[in-house]
């Protein structure tokens, strides 16, 4: 693959994604627009990431960040349930939000092992022997 002549400009991006059962990874990138308002002190030093259920955007789960960490965990409240993530900074005291991200489905928990079904018909004769 040839490589770029020049660097691609970064983005304002916020990227939600699954790690396991009990909680979400969030990613962002900010542009040299925003992070020249953070270093400029327009916006506040940290960021909060809050988790909203997808469905009906209610709140589910918020912490804080410093704003050039780039990334933080999120606990899931309920597994198995559809999310979106949302940054925010604070501008004049008051929160202002600056990115969303995309939808993602917090995975569920596979159970006890006898709840589970078996991968193959083999396995669960040899089980039974």
């Amino acid at each position: 693959m040839p490589k770029l002549s020049q660097m691609l400009p970064a983005e304002d991006r916020l990227v939600l994604l699954p790690k396991n059962p009990g909680a979400f990874f969030v990613l962002w990138r900010l542009g040299a627009s925003r992070m020249e308002a953070f270093r400029s002190g327009s916006l506040g030093g940290e960021v909060e990431l809050r988790l909203l259920y997808s469905d009906d955007k209610a709140h589910a789960f918020s912490r804080k960040a410093a704003w050039d960490a780039g990334g933080a965990y999120l606990e899931v409240p309920v597994q198995g349930g559809n999310y979106i993530a949302a940054l925010y900074a604070q501008r004049g005291g008051e929160w202002e939000k600056l990115l969303d991200s995309n939808s993602a489905a917090a995975p569920s928990a596979a159970g006890m092992a006898s709840e589970r079904a078996y991968a193959s018909l083999e396995f669960y004769k040899r089980g039974l022997l």
